[in-house]
């Protein structure tokens, strides 16, 4: 993340997310108090996407921009590692 990236709670963020050259999101967001609380965000409303997607970051307040690379998997539903031994009760 590009460190002169930051945001206040009254900045507004445009955000852009591309999947293989596609726009898979585009929202506004505004109250978060830092980077962290603004990409937990994100990724929260990219709940159930997988892949390598692009996230652009523009704080309209600031006059400043960022982009970060994720790598998103869902969670695993395979067996336990006590169930693939036979192990399990």
């Amino acid at each position: 993340m590009n460190n002169s990236f930051s945001v206040t709670n009254s900045d507004v963020i445009f955000v852009n997310v591309m999947a293989v050259g596609r726009q898979v999101m585009a929202v506004t967001l505004s109250g978060s108090s830092s980077v962290e609380e603004l990409m937990a965000e994100v990724m929260g409303r990219l709940s159930g996407m997988e892949g390598l997607l692009t996230v652009n970051l523009r704080n309209g307040s600031q006059g400043t921009a960022a982009k970060r690379v994720l790598r998103l998997r869902r969670p695993s539903t395979g067996l336990l590692r006590s169930q693939m031994k036979g192990d399990a009760a």
